[in-house]
């Protein structure tokens, strides 16, 4: 069942970002369209664009975790004896999370710091802390996708004898 919702979860959020995505380009386009060809420009275009350019960013963070696409350098890894690969990819997915706890918790702040004093974007009147709002959700989301990469790899059977960790020949999350 938990199997079943993380994936949907992230299938729902990769189905938002590519949303965003086609949302920013034909922004955007029509945007230069309407600057350069019919000589006026779309004054809340730019705007909606960085706020919808923020939330690609770091929703499309989560969908390269997820996917395993995040850049490593792995040429030491690649040396190590498997056992040890399975127990630095334990590792470094423990320090992703903690990481990605502080980014939350920081973003967090952020988002109910602007809320309280009340900061607006100039041309569409509407608090910024929509944007900022993307750093918890993203942070919360990649650690969601950390703790499944963390369960999933956890080195313990039942009966507690240790077990190579399926699928942890990767550093990272």
């Amino acid at each position: 069942m938990l199997s079943s919702l993380h994936r949907a979860l992230a299938g729902a959020v990769e189905a938002v970002t590519w949303g965003v995505t086609g949302a920013l380009v034909a922004l955007v386009s029509a945007n230069v369209f309407a600057r350069y060809v019919l000589e006026i420009g779309i004054l809340w275009a730019e705007e909606v664009s960085r706020l919808l350019f923020v939330w690609v960013v770091f929703l499309g963070s989560y969908v390269a975790l997820r996917r395993k696409a995040h850049m490593a350098i792995d040429i030491v890894v690649d040396r190590l004896a498997p056992a040890a690969r399975d127990r630095l990819a334990l590792a470094s997915r423990l320090v992703v999370l903690m990481f990605l706890i502080v980014i939350a918790w920081a973003g967090g702040r952020l988002v109910l710091a602007t809320l309280e004093f009340g900061r607006v974007t100039p041309i569409l009147g509407i608090s910024a802390a929509w944007a900022y709002l993307s750093v918890p959700t993203a942070a919360v989301l990649m650690a969601i996708e950390t703790l499944a990469g963390i369960a999933a790899a956890w080195p313990f059977r039942a009966h507690g004898a240790i077990r190579p960790a399926a699928g942890m020949h990767e550093v990272g999350p």
